[in-house]
């Protein structure tokens, strides 16, 4: 079996591994998830530092950097390489 970019086992690697990193190094709540639009009229504009620290201090959560940075793609890269080898010398020793 090829394993391409569009297949769906390729796929459901990525969201996998992804997943397992994301589980690993975030550690996030989210607490408009059940909030209509309409009654957040604020939600993505921009907050000053002050007000930032008032809503930290009051609900006891810190605001992340959501921005998946470089480092971290990397990462994933690496560890989806490392999963299609293996893939890969699996298929190659059930031939």
């Amino acid at each position: 079996m090829n394993l391409t970019k569009n297949s769906a086992k390729f796929n459901s690697l990525v969201k996998e591994l992804a997943s397992r990193l994301f589980k690993k190094k975030l550690k996030e709540i989210t607490t408009t998830a059940s909030v209509d639009g309409y009654q957040t009229p604020y939600a993505f504009g921009k907050m000053k530092k002050k007000r930032k620290k008032n809503i930290e201090k009051q609900t006891g959560y810190k605001f992340i950097d959501e921005d998946v940075s470089k480092q971290d793609l990397d990462k994933i890269k690496k560890q989806i390489r490392k999963e299609r080898k293996i893939l890969k010398n699996k298929q190659d020793t059930s031939s």
